[in-house]
Parts: C-alpha cells; sequence; structure tokens
C-alpha cells in the first residue's frame, strides 16, 4: 500500500504536552466544523509551526506469513516528497531571482478577517517560505518539491502479528528544505498461508491422509515453519481432526517457544470400483457396521 496519512509526531495528551493555553493544546477543533479553521487560528494551531517536529508518514505494509512469524527484512517501495534537484527547494527557476515574498511582506502567512475574527492562513503565493521567486522552476512547478518513490528495508520482528507497528526514525520527508526530516509509523499487515495459520505461538497445519493409513498407521514427513521436514508417527486408528503435538517448532517471542501442531484429516474415496465397493461391504459386515 503506497499511501500515507499523517500525524503529529508528538503523541496528543501524551506525558510531554504542554498544558498551558487554558487546557486547548490537545483540544480538537475540528468538532466544530468551519468554526474549527477560526479557532485554530485563533489559538495557533493553523498548519506546522515554525521549528514543530516534522509530522510522521503512516503506511500499512503486507508481509508474508512466513517472514511475519520468523522475522525478516522487506524493501518496500514508497512515495515521497523530495527537495527538486534542478532548483534545490529554492522553487526559483535558473536565472531567476529570489526576493521578499510581496504577498506577505516575509511572514509565510497571510491574515484575513473572518466574522470579527483574525485568520491566518500560509501564503499562497509563497507556499509559507516567505520568499518567492520572479519565475517558478519547470521541474517542480515553483513547490520546490518533487515526488518520487524511495525503497526502504523495514525490519519484521519475529511473531509479528497484522496491526502491529513500527517506527522508522528519521526516514520520512523533510517538511521544508534543509529541515530534519520526519519519521515513518508502519502497520503490518500479514498474508494468510495456505498451508499454516497462527495460534498464538503455536502453528497449525492440517495434512490428509487416506483410510488405510489412518486404519493401520503411518509414517508421514511433515514440513515445518523453517522448510525441514519432520518424521511423525501416526498410529493405528488414528481419527479425524486428531492433533500431533511437534515440541519447539512455533513461533518464538519473549524467551517462549510454540509447537507446531498437526491435524490429521481423513479422506474418503469419492467413488469405489465394483470389486472395492464389495470388499468393503464384507469388511463392514464382519466389524459389525452399519451402511
Amino acid at each position: 500500500d503506497g499511501g500515507f496519512r499523517r500525524q503529529p509526531s508528538g503523541a496528543r495528551g501524551g506525558a510531554g504536552a504542554e498544558q498551558g493555553g487554558a487546557g486547548l493544546e490537545g483540544f480538537d477543533f475540528s468538532d466544530f466544523g468551519g468554526l474549527g479553521d477560526i479557532f485554530s487560528s485563533i489559538f495557533g494551531r493553523s498548519g506546522r509551526r515554525e521549528g514543530a517536529p516534522a509530522e510522521a508518514m503512516e503506511t500499512v505494509v503486507e508481509i508474508p506469513f512466513r517472514v511475519a512469524a520468523l522475522g525478516g527484512k522487506v524493501p518496500v517501495r514508497l512515495p515521497m516528497n523530495e527537495t527538486c534537484r534542478t532548483c534545490s527547494g529554492s522553487g526559483a527557476a535558473v536565472g531567476a531571482t529570489v526576493e521578499t515574498c510581496p504577498e506577505c511582506h516575509g511572514r509565510g502567512s497571510v491574515t484575513f478577517g473572518q466574522g470579527g475574527f483574525a485568520v491566518s492562513r500560509p501564503c499562497p503565493k509563497c507556499r509559507g517560505r516567505g520568499k518567492a521567486a520572479s519565475a517558478p522552476c519547470g521541474a517542480c512547478g515553483g513547490v520546490g518539491e518533487t515526488r518520487a518513490e524511495r525503497e526502504v528495508l523495514i525490519t519484521v520482528p519475529p511473531a509479528t502479528e497484522s496491526g502491529a507497528k513500527v517506527l522508522l526514525r528519521g526516514q520520512g520527508q523533510s517538511p521544508r528544505p534543509g529541515e530534519a526530516p520526519g519519521d515513518i509509523v508502519v502497520t503490518f499487515q500479514v498474508q494468510a498461508d495456505r498451508f499454516f495459520r497462527r495460534e498464538g505461538l503455536d502453528v497449525v497445519c492440517e495434512v490428509p491422509i487416506n483410510l488405510a493409513q489412518a486404519a493401520l498407521g503411518t509414517r508421514l514427513r511433515v514440513r515445518t515453519l523453517e522448510g525441514k521436514k519432520v518424521v511423525l508417527k501416526v498410529p493405528a486408528g488414528t481419527q479425524p481432526g486428531r492433533k500431533f503435538r511437534i515440541k519447539g517448532m512455533g513461533l518464538s517471542k519473549g524467551g517462549r517457544t510454540g509447537d507446531q501442531l498437526v491435524q490429521i484429516q481423513v479422506q474418503v474415496p469419492e467413488k469405489l470400483a465394483p470389486e472395492q465397493e464389495e470388499l468393503l461391504k464384507k469388511f463392514a459386515e464382519s466389524a459389525g457396521m452399519v451402511f
């Protein structure tokens, strides 16, 4: 998933949140609809404050079941805004002059009246930079940034579950050229596996056997999560759904290791030849089975 959501890098209302401003630091003005924009401007929450930390970016990454279980590294290509290489982030064309923005007079924001309130917004001409070019850069359109994809190598801890998050510090994008980049918050989504499923730290798999194997007993070679083959002894008279435990072949986390549970599925022939059917009837009669 290449889509991003942004969130403030500091947790709202956390232990480090300031308590000034009549308790309005952690208040969400969006509940007031259009008035929320006015209140946000009055109380200094319109846009990003100068010197404030960059916003964190959020994305969801799908990972294979085996990588989630055992851990590993996953390369992911993520869309990013990068500083324009042509203008180095100034937004100015080659040979153009960069001067104080005539619209905001270098402040980076403009103020206008709205219902008796003074509302401040980022300057539309200089995009909050406080400086404007006589001619915009042709590569970025004067924005100072271009859209690109960056490959990030993400480390997946062992026994990772869907919904687990990791924080990649300083690997996000910079809010402005020359400023420190923000973080990336990655949420994992574990893909289903055709053979294994997870129950806590245990992994469960289903193995089919035929009627003769179930009745007479057999030996099976069962694949483990790590790709090894383990010989499993199935005793005579094994019933459908019975589970056998292979110790220590599950997931490891916090100093504990789970097991692999092998669930037996007995396959019944869908069609019998006439002589096979006759033999089965004789067996059923000799065993006192009703059919």
